[in-house]
């Protein structure tokens, strides 16, 4: 069930054809772009607005990839998947536990959905993000 749900997450998550883009809706795809590499290099994307510091930090996509997680091992007919990462991590390889890992996210390609879950989370800040990058720049 678990392949089955993966498939379906990639069907609906696959964009439509590219289309040419706005100054705006390219500064707001860079700032995003932008953030998601810096979410998987662990780190922040913040930037001040009305005095505090706004965005997405590493914990909060890592509680993102945590519910993803949870939701497939619920729907996931194995019960030794997290108890064999868990093996595999401190007594076994690296290669095993990515094998683990991989079976309990249900995707092919991980880096993917992580990158997806970034976007996903950094969207809601992309047009703030923008304009506080611009008046910083100035």
């Amino acid at each position: 069930m678990g392949a089955l749900r993966a498939e379906q997450w990639h069907y609906d998550e696959q964009l439509p054809p590219a289309v040419s883009e706005s100054a705006d809706e390219e500064a707001v795809r860079i700032w995003i772009d932008n953030g998601v590499a810096e979410l998987l290099a662990r780190r922040d994307y913040l930037f001040p607005l009305k005095g505090k510091q706004v965005g997405v930090t590493f914990d909060r996509l890592a509680l993102a990839v945590d519910e993803h997680a949870m939701c497939e091992l619920s729907g996931s007919g194995s019960n030794t998947v997290l108890g064999r990462l868990l093996l595999d991590t401190t007594i076994g390889t690296q290669g095993d536990a990515k094998i683990s890992a991989i079976e309990i996210l249900s995707v092919r390609d991980p880096a993917k959905l992580f990158e997806q879950l970034a976007r996903d989370l950094l969207e809601p800040f992309a047009k703030e993000g923008v304009l506080a990058q611009a008046e910083e720049a100035q």
